[in-house]
């Protein structure tokens, strides 16, 4: 599912162990990786790693329920038209109406089971995106499910580790999660960090950019790449110019890359519209934002506002 946290409980194994990251050693120069939705003194919010490509499965549903709309009217045109005419003799009207009523309920349940995938990973009647916030004030963890609960974890507590996001063609895609343990040996909950590369090192850089505002403030992060554009979705939707962005921007460093990939980007676009229509904004509890106050003269506050003009 396209959400943030995973509920499903497991022992912590020996890759976990392995592949720790320490909260207190540095793993080399901070960078934001473009996650960012705001940052000040009191907590740094952090978007989930599907918001770039959301609108994938989404277009992939779309032109499904589209395709399966087109054959089921065709099936009552084919009907209607049997009936209409006065020179069919019925000779075969067993049959067709067989095979009509056939063709419409399956055509009818690939339909529903598209809409019902769509629920299920989160794309339609869900949120547009699932946040996280690392508050260095009570150094707690709040992570936005996608079941409407907030996960709420000390800091201090959470076993933060790599793990491989994915195996495309022989090719890792890391990234770190958070497990949050019911004792020693058990992992109760996993959340996953919004950034994910091929590159360790990369990953470690994101890592860093956290850890350090954790433990050492807002103001040994400010300056880091990655940082001066925050997304502007922050307790908005984001424009359509601002949807487009995200998509695109996954591939524009190789220009050969962005031509191949942009009808794919038209196409996934189609999809993100539909993800923006639906979707809710979400917004965090009230405990959690009492929790998360700023303070009126913050000198460290980054959010959507400090963005340059037009990605506001």
């Amino acid at each position: 599912m396209m959400f943030t946290t995973s509920k499903k409980q497991r022992p912590l194994n020996d890759q976990d162990r392995e592949w720790h990251v320490p909260i207190h050693d540095s793993a080399g120069e901070p960078h934001a990786s473009g996650r960012a939705i705001r940052m000040n003194s009191s907590y740094l919010e952090l978007v989930d790693g599907f918001y770039s490509n959301r609108g994938g499965m989404s277009a992939v549903g779309i032109f499904g329920v589209g395709i399966s709309a087109f054959v089921l009217i065709f099936l009552v045109y084919t009907i209607v038209a049997h009936y209409l005419d006065p020179n069919w003799d019925r000779h075969d009207e067993s049959e067709m109406l067989f095979a009509t009523i056939f063709g419409l309920i399956l055509f009818s349940l690939l339909i529903v089971g598209i809409v019902a995938f769509n629920l299920k990973i989160g794309e339609w009647f869900r949120y547009t995106h699932y946040p996280m916030r690392f508050n260095r004030r009570n150094r707690m963890v709040y992570v936005f499910r996608g079941d409407d609960t907030v996960l709420e974890a000390p800091w201090d507590d959470v076993h933060f580790a790599f793990r491989i996001n994915a195996n495309i063609f022989g090719i890792r895609i890391w990234n770190i999660c958070g497990l949050v343990l019911k004792d020693k040996q058990t992992v109760e909950e996993m959340f996953v960090f919004g950034y994910a590369s091929p590159s360790r090192d990369h990953c470690l850089r994101h890592w860093e950019f956290i850890r350090r505002y954790m433990e050492e403030g807002p103001q040994t992060v400010i300056d880091a790449p990655g940082l001066l554009d925050c997304l502007p979705i922050a307790d908005k939707r984001e424009t359509l110019y601002q949807g487009w962005i995200a998509l695109a921007s996954q591939d524009a460093w190789n220009p050969v890359a962005k031509w191949v990939m942009f009808p794919f980007h038209v196409f996934f676009f189609l999809g993100r519209l539909v993800c923006r229509v639906t979707s809710k904004v979400p917004l965090w509890p009230a405990d959690v934002e009492a929790a998360c106050q700023i303070t009126p003269d913050d000198p460290y506050v980054r959010d959507s506002s400090t963005n340059p003009e037009g990605y506001r």
